[in-house]
């Protein structure tokens, strides 16, 4: 188990590039950005993952990572901001991919096995970019464990909701 959590923040760190700021009461805040996301049962706790607003993690279920990036992103399609997610990724295999409202916006999700690292994965992604940002909300779990941990997650995405964005000056 040591090892996934090892693998799952490595990933989870290559999802891009969050500023610094606080979660109180499920909502993450910045100077740039203020969103909700809630909270999570019993069992998730709180988890430093480099390059990420916030991340959860459950020691048997996996790890929830929500993240922001409104500098130094390019208005780009979101599959391939999703590509960018998988970077360093083998042998996947996309068992979802599709179009759905998220905040109000399409976002692009996703559901994808693959390896990392030779250690089986399945990584489920929602894409979505608004107001001059791109978020990203990701779950990474053992292949085993993914569907056991997926009614939180899916409970995090649906709360999910921008509450504010003021981007630097150009």
């Amino acid at each position: 188990m040591q090892k996934l959590v090892a693998l799952v923040c490595a990933l989870t760190s290559a999802l891009g590039c969050g500023a610094s700021g606080s979660f109180q009461g499920g909502v993450y805040s910045d100077d740039i950005v203020r969103y909700r996301v809630g909270t999570v049962p019993t069992g998730w706790v709180a988890a430093e993952v480099d390059d990420n607003d916030v991340a959860f993690h459950h020691r048997d279920l996996g790890t929830i990572g929500i993240n922001s990036t409104c500098t130094d992103y390019e208005d780009v399609p979101e599959q391939a901001l999703l590509n960018h997610l998988l970077f360093g990724t083998r042998e996947r295999v996309f068992r979802v991919q599709e179009t759905v409202s998220l905040d109000g916006r399409g976002a692009l999700h996703a559901i994808v096995d693959f390896e990392l690292d030779g250690v089986p994965l399945t990584v489920e992604a929602y894409v979505v970019a608004k107001d001059g940002c791109v978020y990203d909300l990701t779950y990474i779990a053992s292949r085993q464990t993914h569907p056991r941990g997926r009614a939180v997650f899916d409970a995090v995405v649906h709360r999910f909701h921008v509450l504010h964005t003021q981007l630097p000056s150009s």
